[in-house]
């Protein structure tokens, strides 16, 4: 049995041929060229795929080879997966031909080999480089070709880097080297994961709001840390996947990548003291970069809703024509398609994915820690928890949020302060009494979503600047009435949150 542990990037078209010239200082050992035909076999109820295994004959130069992938583990863009190989003489597998003890003990083999079917094939020409670097051998593989799965095709440009041996460590620097040129993007599914897709195997991904991680009180700080780093980076890949594979309309599958993206910055955040020498301090300023790049999301939502079937909102506005047609001029200036998947395949953004990968499959940052950090990150998440919601609680209380009056400039310019205050709850709900946490929350909630509506007007205080005289007044009139409502609306709920006490403070006096 191999274990096979490598990185996945999905490329662009041009990337093969870059691809020898950013290979020239490398010891290149073998350097060929084949087609390979791939099947992959499993049940009509996925007996296989039930237990994250995967079946495939690969066909080359007239061999035949059945490869079987146990359940492993994936971190960002590098995959680790247990594999056995057995030669074949005819076209059809045979499970019986592996070692026994790999199948759980309630799988039926002789069950299973009797039921298989084949579900889909690929299709590729690979190139492939074996690379040495010091004492570590790399193999480099860059396919381009398709998955089919009866009429259904959908294109492979994927580069894989495979360690045969060494230093992982020499996989990620490699990988480093190549993302720096641009064009890649760490893949988080592999070619039978899209196969089994494209067959109607598997649903297609689907949008998911992010929920709070089930926390236990004796999960220490550094179980805690972890958990919430890779819930992040999953949900923020998931939804890039998402985007990239849904056509129309994908602004909430951005969103939910934003939050993602928050959750990682946010954890890191938190668990700064324990960890301080052991975070690239180059990634906080990474993600601040990329929320900053996404930061018109908040603009596309307000405009998506404005202008959604044909201006509904606008409906009681004599000049609804002429201000849904100012909007939808502003839609057409926000980022396009093309411009979004670049952003997915800068050099950055690349090397950003890959250091947070690299970091997490290391966990080596208890390595040089102070004893004292050691301890932390040993210490029940408790404690930690009612610190930093106590914190952010005391910036809340001491920000415009807490005083007497606000207008609605104010309010807006508190929105990222309260997305943040609610994310460092959602990080910890789960240790608390979930109708202590909820009660607490929803007020704050309520606010959030108040703020956001009346951001939502901005779009259209610009707007009043672009008609004539008698358009203009209509709508100042209209948004100052709209306005009113919102605050009398924001004030009624921050009088009752402030009025609340914190649910981590009740709990801790237990």
């Amino acid at each position: 049995m191999d274990t096979e542990i490598e990185l996945k990037f999905l490329v662009s078209s041009d990337v093969g041929s870059r691809l020898p010239a950013l290979l020239q200082s490398y010891n290149i050992r073998q350097h060929d060229q084949q087609h390979l035909a791939n099947t992959y076999f499993d049940t009509a109820d996925l007996a296989l795929g039930s237990i994250k295994a995967g079946l495939r004959i690969r066909s080359q130069n007239g061999k035949m080879e059945q490869t079987v992938k146990l359940a492993g583990s994936q971190v960002g863009g590098l995959h680790q997966r247990p594999e056995h190989n057995v030669p074949l003489t005819v076209h059809s597998p045979d499970l019986f031909l592996f070692p026994e003890h790999i199948w759980p003990e309630q799988f039926n083999v002789n069950l299973v080999q009797q039921s298989l079917q084949p579900l889909f094939s690929t299709d590729f020409l690979r190139q492939r480089w074996l690379l040495t670097i010091e004492d570590t051998d790399i193999e480099l593989a860059l396919d381009s070709g398709e998955v089919q799965a009866g009429e259904q095709r959908e294109t492979i440009h994927e580069l894989e880097l495979e360690l045969v041996k060494g230093d992982v460590s020499q996989l990620f620097e490699l990988a480093d080297d190549l993302v720096k040129a641009g064009g890649l993007r760490l893949g988080a599914i592999s070619k039978a994961q899209r196969g089994y897709r494209l067959a109607g195997f598997s649903a297609p991904p689907r949008l998911q709001m992010l929920e709070p991680l089930p926390l236990a009180a004796t999960d220490n700080c550094e179980q805690t840390m972890m958990a919430l780093l890779h819930k992040g980076l999953s949900h923020w890949q998931h939804h890039e996947e998402g985007w990239l594979a849904e056509p129309g309309d994908r602004l909430e599958w951005l969103m939910q990548l934003r939050e993602g993206v928050s959750l990682v910055h946010q954890t890191l955040l938190l668990f700064g003291n324990q960890v301080s020498h052991h975070v690239n301090s180059g990634w906080i300023d990474d993600l601040l970069w990329l929320q900053q790049q996404l930061s018109w999301l908040d603009r596309a939502q307000m405009l998506a809703y404005l202008t959604a079937d044909k201006g509904h909102y606008l409906r009681r506005l004599d000049c609804q024509k002429s201000v849904l047609g100012q909007l939808q001029a502003q839609q057409q200036q926000l980022p396009d398609e093309a411009q979004l998947e670049a952003l997915f395949y800068s050099a950055r953004y690349g090397r950003l994915m890959l250091g947070l990968t690299h970091w997490l499959y290391r966990q080596d940052w208890r390595a040089g820690l102070a004893a004292s950090q050691t301890v932390q990150l040993a210490a029940p998440v408790g404690e930690l928890a009612r610190q930093r919601m106590e914190d952010s609680w005391h910036i809340l209380r001491n920000s415009a949020l807490g005083e007497p009056t606000l207008d609605g400039e104010r309010y807006i310019q508190q929105k990222g302060k309260l997305r943040r205050n609610l994310m460092i709850g959602l990080c910890f709900s789960t240790l608390y009494p979930e109708a202590d946490r909820i009660g607490f929350r929803m007020p704050w909630l309520d606010i959030l979503r108040g703020i956001e509506d009346l951001d939502m007007l901005s779009p259209l205080q610009e707007v009043s600047e672009q008609l004539d005289a008698t358009e203009a007044a209509e709508l100042e009139q209209w948004l100052a009435r709209k306005q009113q409502f919102l605050l009398e609306a924001l004030e009624q709920s921050r009088t009752q949150a402030l009025l609340m006490k914190p649910y981590w403070q009740s709990f801790t006096s237990r």
